[in-house]
């Protein structure tokens, strides 16, 4: 079996066999291209996750949607000494902080029932607001 290779102009290697039975093309990579520059362009608040690339190589642009978290604020008109709050954020908050209706930040003890309920009990009733994030 004798094989014949054949490079036209067009940088395409033709590589056939004397039996002419099958004819196998490759592609001359030619010379490489510019470097890419990829540089970060909007980073912007959604509801979900997505990055997409915008551009012709070889200048294109990241550009990223970061999901917001949930954010409940639970308003405790009635003065409690046990705060329970259904804030339907679908986790466990890290995010808690207890302001008093003077305006002062409160430490109480954090109790998740569930990832969409918990209690904070302290040391004394107040009324005031907690932010749930």
């Amino acid at each position: 079996m004798s094989v014949e290779i054949t490079r036209p102009s067009n940088k395409t290697v033709v590589v056939t066999s004397t039996s002419a039975r099958e004819v196998i093309e490759v592609s001359d990579p030619g010379p490489a291209g510019p470097p890419n520059s990829l540089s970060i362009g909007s980073v912007t608040m959604g509801e979900e996750a997505e990055v997409t690339i915008t551009g012709t190589a070889p200048t294109q642009t990241l550009n990223f949607v970061l999901p917001i978290g949930a954010v409940y604020r639970h308003i405790q008109s009635v003065p409690s000494d046990t705060w329970t709050i259904n804030h339907n954020v679908g986790y466990y908050p890290g995010g808690i902080s207890v302001v008093d209706s003077g305006g002062n930040v409160v430490i109480g003890n954090v109790n998740h029932i569930s990832n969409t309920s918990l209690t904070i009990t302290f040391t004394a009733a107040f009324s005031g607001y907690a932010h749930i994030s």
